[in-house]
């Protein structure tokens, strides 16, 4: 396609206007330099900050150079400092972020903020002046930053006991088995357990776990009186626990207590025991910037249903976590359990686990993935199980309260 001689200098034209734009465009950011007028700028501001539809994160910069940040009913401890003429920190105990920060000289109560490594940008807009209240623009990205928390942050806290995010946690696990009984060393399961996490505040240090479990069978083999049958698709008995929790800041420590019962839900006999089960359990943890390390200790006896035989099982989990950056953490959280009433070689179920998981803001909602890996090195002998994997998805959710 030719261009005629007479539609050059429109083209042109049009050129130099677009270049002309951009270039005022930019000039209307003006870098603010110096300490003082960035430190006046940042102490005592408020940032909102909207994570998603009906879910905003607020923050507050005290003169003192710490701040608090409350998202999803959560809040978030952070320092902050003026390093240089020209550039504010953000820090966390597992992240920190740099901007350099511009002012819009058309519009004075705008400004810009611009990460000093991955130059990504921000900009915030002052909705009131007395108290500084900035809103910022654009959804908010799994590294935080101002006003919202960052996706280390978020796997920090869902992996503390008591913590204040409430989340939706589903996990899918592969069970390979062995033991005596013929064939046992082939078969397998499959199953989806469903359970979600709504802590309700009674005080500052202190929440409300009320925590169902809901097991799905996806495919399951069971021994019987005629050797192995197989289950597909079936519901297994509901577990749940009521746990009071609270954080001792002062020395870094998780305790709790609280009932934990079993209820007889299972579609088929073979998937279950057919009866209620109730009893106490506890729970201790210290909780550092590095991570978790914690144990949950639960004992349950029958207290009606099928009177045929006893129950009297200890059992719980023990549990660890060290964080890492972006999100990722080496994690795991193997359940154990002892059968007081079975035989001697069929009492103790005990694994070794480990594993990873990274949290990351999707859509302004976090959400959790692990992978864990468990290896029984005690297992009943008659029929139990030799490894498992366990894939788990946890997105965080608005509580209700």
């Amino acid at each position: 396609m030719k261009i005629r001689n007479s539609c050059l200098p429109i083209i042109f034209l049009g050129f130099a206007i677009v270049v002309f734009s951009q270039s005022a465009l930019a000039q209307n950011w003006v870098p603010i330099i110096g300490k003082e007028r960035i430190r006046d700028l940042v102490s005592g501001s408020r940032p909102e900050i909207l994570l998603r539809e009906g879910v905003i994160a607020t923050g507050e910069y005290y003169p003192d150079g710490t701040a608090l940040i409350n998202a999803w009913g959560e809040n978030f401890e952070r320092t902050w400092e003026v390093v240089d003429d020209e550039t504010v920190c953000y820090m966390s105990v597992t992240t920190t972020n740099c901007y350099t920060v511009e002012q819009n000289s058309e519009n004075p109560a705008e400004f810009r903020l611009t990460h000093t490594e991955t130059r990504k940008v921000i900009v915030a807009i002052e909705k009131r002046a007395d108290p500084v209240v900035f809103e910022r623009l654009g959804q908010p990205d799994s590294d935080g930053g101002i006003g919202s928390p960052s996706a280390a942050e978020i796997a920090a806290e869902l992996s503390n006991p008591n913590t204040n995010l409430g989340s939706m946690n589903t996990n899918f696990e592969y069970i390979t088995f062995d033991g005596d009984l013929p064939g046992a060393d082939s078969k397998s399961g499959l199953r989806a357990t469903f359970q979600p996490s709504l802590p309700y505040a009674l005080s500052p240090d202190t929440n409300l776990f009320v925590r169902p479990a809901v097991p799905l069978i996806i495919d399951q083999d069971v021994p019987g009186p005629d050797g192995f049958e197989s289950e597909s698709y079936e519901l297994g008995d509901i577990s749940f626990d009521a746990l009071i929790a609270r954080t001792f800041t002062d020395i870094g420590f998780v305790g709790g207590v609280g009932i934990v019962g079993t209820l007889p839900t299972a579609t088929q006999d073979n998937l279950g025991r057919d009866q209620w089960l109730l009893g106490p359990e506890a729970v201790g943890a210290i909780v550092r910037p590095w991570g978790v390390v914690g144990v949950l200790v639960t004992h349950q006896w029958d207290v009606a249903g099928e009177d045929d035989f006893s129950t009297s099982i200890t059992g719980g989990q023990y549990f660890y976590a060290f964080n890492l950056q972006d999100g990722w953490q080496i994690n795991a959280s193997p359940t154990f359990a002892y059968d007081h009433k079975a035989d001697s070689d069929n009492r103790l179920t005990l694994p070794v686990g480990i594993g990873a998981s990274k949290t990351s803001i999707l859509s302004g909602r976090p959400w959790k993935f692990s992978l864990q890996y468990w290896h029984y090195v005690e297992s009943p002998d008659a029929f139990g199980p030799d490894w498992q994997i366990r894939f788990s998805v946890s997105p965080v959710v608005a509580l209700p309260w």
